[in-house]
């Protein structure tokens, strides 16, 4: 959005830089004790100042999950994550339970009650 605060004499200023870089320079000297680290400058250019690629990570498993989706492959995973937000105090499927009953909802077997009719 584009700042006119200095139009209306309001003008805020800018938000504190959150501390990546500080984070990035106790991380490096941690890992890398010989080494020299980025500067700041390098640092902003290469990580183009956020944490854009968790981003970049969470769009591609969505699409993962969307692709899965699509086929009848179920995501386990996300159930879980459901379960533990949204119903903590109920005892979630096992991996082998859960894709049974997805597969079990998909084409029902003639054993259950109003079930044996082929889904085509």
């Amino acid at each position: 959005m584009l700042d006119l605060s200095s139009f209306t004499g309001r003008h805020t200023p800018p938000p504190q830089a959150d501390d990546a870089y500080a984070r990035y320079r106790e991380e490096h000297a941690t890992h890398h004790a010989d080494g020299l680290p980025m500067s700041q400058s390098m640092f902003e250019r290469y990580s183009l100042g956020s944490d854009w690629l968790s981003g970049l990570k969470d769009a591609a498993k969505k699409v993962v999950q969307t692709c899965r989706l699509m086929v009848g492959v179920h995501d386990y995973e996300y159930y879980l994550q459901h379960m533990r937000e949204r119903h903590p105090e109920a005892q979630p499927m096992s991996r082998e339970a859960f894709y049974r009953y997805c597969l079990e909802a998909r084409y029902p077997s003639a054993d259950r009650p109003g079930g044996g009719k082929c889904p085509c």
